[in-house]
């Protein structure tokens, strides 16, 4: 079946408009009626502004989209696939969190009472999706898949104390990171105390924290955009990661 500009738009929620910019950039090339000349979408291009559609919710810009349906079959069906995986992760942690939510009201109201490790498994889980997300790949290739899930089993294992711990050691960190940030002196009690916080910090997740293990981790945050935002946004520095990094190499040789 072969439908009108207006006809198609109708079908997929947007406007004429849309689709004749859609044609001029090539994104969404239409067909010419010989008779008259306007456009004409067939079902190739109807499952064509699907995927547009998909990747557009995936928030693709269309420059990216386009080079995505340049690509093969293959490689657009694993895009779905990425896609669909990240929010099957998105789905069931609001599930946890609803289920938890629904646990703590109950609670609150005279209901049976959640155990502390309850209280805070929805968080940790959350945590481990998402260091999943954002940084699995790269610390499987640079310590071993064995390394990695280890660590993450690790956290998933925290009892309460030791989770609350692990905040703690994390927050030291932070405020002896941010007078090293400032005075830049490597060689100062708070230099050290917040190389030996990071240490203690990274011991709650891993089985061995070696020298060389350490210098590696700097070398990621070294590389790694996403550490420096981390460390700007919870030191207030933007030289908070560079700082670590410079610490852990000084105190690591």
């Amino acid at each position: 079946m072969a439908y009108s500009i207006q006809q198609l738009a109708d079908l997929a929620g947007i406007s004429s408009r849309t689709l004749r910019y859609y044609d001029q950039i090539g994104l969404l090339v239409a067909d010419r009626n010989p008779a008259n000349g306007y456009r004409e979408y067939t079902s190739d291009a109807v499952n064509r502004l699907q995927l547009i559609r998909y990747f557009q919710a995936f928030g693709f810009s269309l420059q990216a989209i386009q080079a995505l349906l340049a690509q093969s079959p293959a490689d657009q069906r694993q895009a779905l696939a990425d896609q669909r995986a990240q929010l099957a992760a998105k789905r069931d942690h609001l599930t946890t969190l609803l289920n938890t939510l629904d646990r703590t009201l109950a609670a609150q109201r005279g209901g049976p009472q959640m155990t502390d490790s309850e209280k805070f498994a929805a968080f940790k889980r959350d945590q481990i999706t998402t260091n999943d997300r954002e940084y699995g790949d790269e610390s499987r290739q640079r310590y071993g898949a064995t390394t990695f899930s280890a660590s993450q089993q690790r956290y998933a294992s925290l009892t309460e104390s030791d989770y609350q711990a692990m905040q703690a050691t994390e927050q030291r960190l932070f405020t002896q990171l941010k007078q090293v940030a400032t005075t830049g002196n490597l060689d100062s009690p708070a230099a050290k105390a917040a190389y030996q916080a990071h240490r203690d910090w990274l011991c709650f997740t891993w089985n061995n924290c070696s020298l060389a293990a350490h210098r590696g981790l700097a070398q990621l945050y070294r590389d790694d955009d996403r550490f420096a935002a981390y460390y700007t946004d919870r030191v207030g520095l933007p030289n908070a990661a560079k700082t670590l990094v410079a610490i852990i190499n000084h105190y690591t040789q």
